[in-house]
């Protein structure tokens, strides 16, 4: 494989659902849903939700209120989400309900925090939280054979046995900078996970196999990378993944995902302790749309 990638793997900027200068209005129970947008988007970001939560949730959001079109939010009522609700299941699947559910009632939560609606009309409302069947992993066997055919190529080698070893999140993965790894023990080399803003609490440093020494840097020379670890994108990586595991003659799927799953089974089967993240992230993965 080349190391430069053609045009077609080039890292798209994800531009969100609200443009790049919005005007937030005074809040108040006159207001329609639309006009409430741009305050409940800044609310999302201000908060301690996942990177995508903002723009899923505001879009859900905003589809409701170009369903209620110009009702007032004093005279939105419980009728109208449970409407929005039947509109909805006869297109969508009941998971993507499920998620659209927990965005407006979301949404109504915060107008009743913020005192703009005394009565709350999604209070009411319930939803089933629909789970999906547990993530299938690769078994030892499979993981050996994996990691040989990953070993022709150090870019593939280096992919899989970082997220197998360290269970590192896609998006942890492509924050990954040369600066974050330290290789002054060889014996024991190490990786700083390094986090911004109201995410830097989930700093951590992780060990790694000391194998990986002379992958990372066999990687880093035929490949001239300079700072970011792997720049570039989750589908060209997912490629990667896809293809070695042909080359493995491997039945099952095989994504990032996949492998920290089976990165978490390993770990609790060798009696080793995981953060609550990885745990839940093995029973729960699948409850998010995003996916490679």
């Amino acid at each position: 494989m080349a190391s430069e990638q053609p045009s077609l793997f080039d890292r798209k900027q994800y531009t969100g659902v609200m443009p790049q200068t919005f005007q937030i209005e005074p809040l108040t129970a006159d207001c329609t849903v639309l006009q409430t947008v741009p305050a409940y988007h800044a609310y999302l970001r201000s908060g301690e939700y996942s990177k995508y939560t903002p723009d899923d949730f505001t879009s859900d959001v905003r589809k409701f209120g170009l369903f209620v079109k110009e009702k007032k939010l004093r005279d939105i009522r419980k009728a109208d989400i449970q409407q929005w609700i039947g509109e909805l299941k006869k297109v969508m699947r009941e998971k993507t309900v499920s998620r659209k559910i927990s965005a407006i009632t979301n949404y109504f939560n915060w107008l009743e925090k913020e005192k703009i609606l005394t009565v709350n009309p999604a209070g009411s409302i319930r939803y089933i939280r629909v789970t999906s069947p547990l993530p299938e992993i690769l078994f030892d066997e499979e993981c050996q054979r994996l990691l040989a055919a990953a070993s022709t190529d150090p870019r593939s080698y280096l992919l899989v046995l970082l997220i197998l070893e360290t269970g590192l999140k896609k998006e942890e993965l492509f924050e990954l900078k040369l600066t974050h790894f330290d290789f002054s023990n060889k014996y024991a080399p190490e990786l700083w996970v390094k986090h911004t803003g109201k995410k830097v609490k989930k700093d951590r440093k992780l060990k790694l196999p000391h194998e990986i020494v002379p992958v990372f840097t066999d990687y880093v020379k035929r490949y001239s990378i300079t700072e970011l670890l792997f720049p570039y994108t989750p589908r060209f990586l997912e490629m990667i993944l896809t293809d070695t595991a042909k080359k493995a003659d491997l039945q099952k799927k095989v994504t990032a995902g996949i492998l920290r799953d089976t990165f978490v089974v390993r770990c609790l089967k060798r009696g080793e302790e995981i953060d609550r993240c990885h745990l839940e992230c093995c029973v729960k993965r699948n409850a998010s749309k995003r996916e490679w």
